[in-house]
Parts: structure tokens; C-alpha cells; sequence
């Protein structure tokens, strides 16, 4: 936990270093991301939070979706969740088991556009949740694994690319979100990301 808030206060270090000279090359340019704004995504994990060893029926990839408002200029404040499935046996005479996990967390980030970075803008910052587990057995059996819900944490970089920034209407709004996190703590922790198309409310 400590070695990850070391992690989590060098990444906000290196990105508010650079923030005054990303201020200073926007003057008199609009801002994407200023006090008030308001995102909404909808998200794909890059990775499973599959944790048995024979999983079957297994979703393609985690979902989810987030929504993020700006406090302050290039300061967004949000809240998101995901959700993984799958089956497992647990041997050969326990019955099917059905797994879920639902990730709900609240997080806090700090978006950057660097100066000649032109149609993309980076982002750091750290999720703060609760990993919800369940299982069920087809046999009524209680579950005795190891694998229970539990907090994480998950600092974050990331990337915004503005592919139709030169539109007009609905499609100027749309931003394609890359984000790598590394959550810490919990039973289903581990390096990860997630894929996202984002649409700028306000």
C-alpha cells in the first residue's frame, strides 16, 4: 500500500511539473476540460477479472461506464463501475458455480493537454472502491473459496484522443479514452485498463 502511494504521488508530481507550461501554450484556446464540465463513458476492460483456474462461459471482457464532473479547470472528480462474469466447476462433483463482480469506485483526476500534442490529451489520477463478489452453485452449495469482496485502490494514466474535434454537433462532443490502472489491493487486483468512448455532456 505504501509503495503505491509513493507510485500515486510521483505520477501527480511529473503531471503538475508539466501543467504550467501546458497553461501557459493554451492561453485564449478553449478548454475541454474546464470547471463545470461533465463526461459520461461507457467502458470495456482490456483484461478479465476471471480468478479460478477452469473458467467457462466467460464474458468477452469486463463492462462498465463513469461519469465525470470538472470541480475545477482540468480537475474532474467521478464515479464509475464494472462488472465481470463467469462459470467454474470447482472440482468434478460440486455443480456449475456462477461468479460476478461488480467494481463501483470513486476517483479524482487531473487532465493535461501538453504543448504539440495536437488531438490528444493525457490524465492521471487513482480510483478508490469496493470489489462486490458473488458466488452461486446450481446445487445450492455454499461457496467455500478463498476469492471475497473488498476495498482497492488504482492509481491511473491515461490518454484522450480527439479524433472529431473539428466536427460540429454530436460528434465534436466524442472523445476515444485509453486508460492503464494498477489496482493494488483485493482479491482481484493486478495491472489493467479499459477502452472507452466518452461523450462531453456539458
Amino acid at each position: 500500500m505504501k509503495k503505491a502511494i509513493s507510485i500515486l504521488a510521483v505520477m501527480f508530481v511529473l503531471v503538475f511539473s508539466v501543467s504550467h507550461t501546458a497553461s501557459a501554450s493554451n492561453v485564449g484556446k478553449a478548454k475541454k476540460f474546464s470547471n463545470g464540465s461533465m463526461f459520461v463513458t461507457g467502458q470495456i476492460g482490456i483484461n478479465s477479472y476471471v480468478a479460478t483456474d477452469e473458467p467457462f462461459d466467460t464474458m468477452p471482457f469486463p463492462i462498465g461506464a463513469s461519469y465525470e464532473v470538472f470541480i475545477a479547470d482540468n480537475i474532474g472528480i467521478g464515479s464509475k463501475i464494472m462488472f465481470d462474469k463467469w462459470c467454474d466447476y470447482l472440482g468434478v462433483f460440486g455443480g456449475k458455480w456462477t461468479f460476478r463482480v461488480f467494481k463501483p469506485s470513486l476517483y479524482i483526476k487531473y487532465h493535461l493537454n501538453l504543448p504539440g500534442a495536437e488531438g490528444m490529451g493525457f490524465f492521471a489520477g487513482a480510483d478508490l472502491g469496493y470489489s462486490v463478489f458473488s458466488a452461486s452453485n446450481e446445487l445450492g452449495n455454499d461457496y467455500w473459496g478463498d476469492l471475497k469482496s473488498g476495498p482497492h485502490l488504482a492509481p491511473f494514466l491515461g490518454t484522450d484522443l480527439y479524433f472529431w474535434e473539428n466536427l460540429s454537433g454530436f460528434f465534436e462532443r466524442l472523445l476515444v479514452t485509453f486508460k492503464v490502472d494498477w489496482s493494488v489491493t483485493g482479491d482481484f487486483s493486478g495491472l489493467g485498463g479499459t477502452v472507452g468512448i466518452t461523450f462531453r455532456i456539458k
